[in-house]
């Protein structure tokens, strides 16, 4: 309780973002996902619908098939861009290979994309040291392909996946030491695994380095993720505000990504209400 009073009065002094009406590119991701009866809809008509709203871009699982470039013509020639692509590691000592082998190629082919590709590590348990070597050696590998490709890896902080904690993912990043590969802020794990923990210090001394955000409405201390952990920006008690005038501060450029994950509802109704709340923290 005592961290969580902290962290509030902290937000409470905080100041808004101070780039006036020059918003970040926002983008929504997992749209449609993770809510039980709800068959996302297909690309072509989830990029209208975030058209409409008013998103800039989308964020998606890495397409490894010929829908790959069939999917990105579709989103771009609808006036968005793909900002979030979404892909694995295994460091699983019994696996047959670090990476889907179909993973190069498609990255190769993000070639003239505005994406940032995004890992979970999978494999071990949560921080097992013994994941440290072949996770840098992966992530080295496919550093030097996103390099030819002009596009960025960037490792995902995920709830139960090897590598789940910011602190400890910044580490790994400093060991691959490979200007293509750097982190994931998404708030919504980072409010499972730290709790009140203000991210800010960690997110200054590492700027260089954060090349991924995604926010979402969230409640601090919140066991589930539908309801609690991910919800609407009306919702939640996080302040992103805080965390928005920080990414200005540290020269944070990038996009920045709404979770969807599990939101219940008409979409367009919850995208519609996130995006009013966007607008009117960037208002003149």
């Amino acid at each position: 309780m005592k961290h969580i009073v902290l962290w509030l009065g902290l937000l409470a002094m905080a100041v808004a973002p101070s780039r006036g009406a020059e918003a970040p590119k926002f983008y929504a991701y997992c749209v449609e996902v993770g809510v039980p009866g709800v068959k996302p809809r297909p690309v072509s008509e989830q990029a209208a619908l975030l058209r409409d709203i008013g998103f800039d871009g989308v964020g998606y699982l890495l397409w490894l098939d010929e829908n790959l470039e069939q999917n990105l013509k579709t989103i771009e020639s609808s006036g968005l861009q793909a900002y979030l692509l979404q892909t694995g590691i295994n460091i699983d000592p019994k696996a047959a290979a670090p990476f889907d082998k179909r993973l190069p190629d498609a990255i190769r082919k993000l070639k003239g994309h505005s994406v940032t590709v995004v890992a979970t590590i999978n494999g071990l348990k949560p921080g097992d040291p013994a994941g440290i070597e072949p996770a840098v050696q992966a992530l080295r590998a496919l550093g030097d392909i996103a390099a030819e490709a002009g596009v960025r890896i960037s490792v995902y902080n995920h709830v139960k996946c090897w590598a789940e904690s910011v602190p400890f993912i910044v580490e790994l990043v400093r060991k691959t030491n490979h200007p293509q590969v750097g982190f994931n802020f998404n708030l919504c794990h980072w409010v499972k695994v730290e709790g009140a923990k203000d991210p800010r210090p960690l997110l200054r001394e590492n700027a260089a380095k954060l090349f991924c955000v995604t926010i979402c409405g969230s409640e601090i201390g919140a066991a589930q993720w539908t309801n609690g952990l991910i919800q609407p920006l009306d919702k939640g008690i996080f302040d992103n505000r805080a965390l928005l005038a920080t990414l200005d501060e540290i020269g944070y450029r990038g996009p920045v990504g709404l979770m969807c994950y599990g939101v219940p509802g008409d979409a367009r109704e919850h995208l519609t209400r996130s995006m009013k709340v966007w607008k009117s923290w960037f208002a003149k």
